[in-house]
């Protein structure tokens, strides 16, 4: 006999990106803590695999789905659903797709994120909420502030034995021979986001601005990222040291700026962890420093010309920001100089 038939199954899918996955840190940890008796399988995505070690439970299993669903991938999911013993499924990725189930697999307890927007709309519909076990309502149309969406989630999960919001998430995990080798100490972390850097109309100077602001308070600097090669960024970024995850090949020069190429999961979050501060536009490593409750420095670009924009930057604000002393939110500006002196007060 197959003994997953036998053995109760919790389902939580959460395949979409790193932050995402950050806000649902707590929610996850309370499933965990309330279902010690079942075996619990956590669906990530292709963005979020490499950093499964967020989650460590020994009745934790690990499985992929693509962040966007291939019409094979449903199959397959729908199929292991009717075979395997589940007691409970949590939609905490609110593809429509995973609220078609709770209709036609009724035995099963579902727990759904459930998304409003303006215009009405709505994410499942009312028909397909009623199947809902329990649901929670991120309400994206809200034109007053509310809860972020890590505590929406937490709502969803809590119970008797709930895990209380402000506990840490502790996160221990070792150095690489690469970082024990190459780590600074007293080092600021920058990611470099090429998009946001692009709209803001900022260049390789701006760039220079910055780094020489930073070692004013800082000794070292460590950035990465998202820029692509081949470049003539590339060759002028070649100045600073660079370290490159994927070969171990280091490059010395004379100066305290390091580029770390190539890394994610562990080694990045381990160069979050040990830095002094966190500067960055919003999105995952803002999201992965909060965990650490590190002093951020959080580049919130936003453009606003209309009624609209304000409302959903407003109410984006609200869904993502974590609460503690040491997050701060920076609006940058296009001229870097003001955006600088912005930031001076928390650097």
């Amino acid at each position: 006999m197959n003994n997953d038939l036998i053995i109760k199954h919790i389902l939580i899918f959460k395949n979409d990106a790193v932050g995402d996955l950050v806000h649902s840190l707590h929610a996850i940890n309370n499933i965990i803590k309330n279902n010690k008796d079942q075996k619990i399988i956590i669906y990530l995505s292709e963005r979020s695999e490499k950093f499964s070690f967020l989650i460590n439970n020994d009745n934790v299993e690990f499985k992929k789905l693509n962040y966007d669903l291939s019409l094979l991938e449903k199959i397959k999911l729908f199929l292991f659903i009717l075979n395997t013993n589940i007691s409970k499924v949590y939609i905490l990725a609110p593809k429509i797709f995973y609220f078609w189930l709770p209709p036609i697999f009724k035995k099963i307890k579902f727990y759904g994120l459930c998304i409003n927007g303006i215009s009405n709309y709505k994410r499942p519909g009312e028909f397909l909420r009623k199947y809902l076990f329990k649901y929670v309502i991120n309400n994206r149309a809200a034109i007053f502030k509310r809860d972020s969406t890590e505590i929406i989630q937490y709502e969803l999960t809590k119970d008797i034995n709930q895990l209380s919001l402000e506990s840490k998430i502790n996160i221990n995990i070792e150095l690489s021979d690469a970082l024990k080798k190459y780590l600074p100490k007293n080092y600021i972390y920058f990611h470099l986001k090429k998009d946001n850097f692009d709209k803001l109309g900022w260049g390789l100077d701006d760039l220079d601005l910055l780094f020489n602001e930073f070692l004013k308070h800082y000794e070292n600097i460590i950035f990465t990222r998202d820029i692509e090669k081949n470049t003539k960024h590339s060759e002028t970024l070649n100045n600073y040291n660079t370290l490159d995850f994927s070969n171990g090949n280091f490059i010395k020069k004379n100066n305290n700026i390091y580029l770390y190429e190539n890394i994610t999961g562990k080694n990045l979050y381990n160069i979050i962890k040990h830095s002094n501060k966190v500067v960055a536009f919003h999105g995952m490593m803002t999201n992965l420093a909060a965990i650490e409750k590190k002093q951020v420095i959080d580049l919130w670009y936003s453009k606003i010309t209309n009624w609209n924009e304000y409302r959903n930057n407003r109410n984006a604000f609200y869904e993502f920001k974590p609460k503690y002393a040491d997050y701060n939110f920076i609006i940058p500006r296009k001229n870097i100089n003001k955006t600088i002196n912005k930031m001076r007060y928390a650097l």
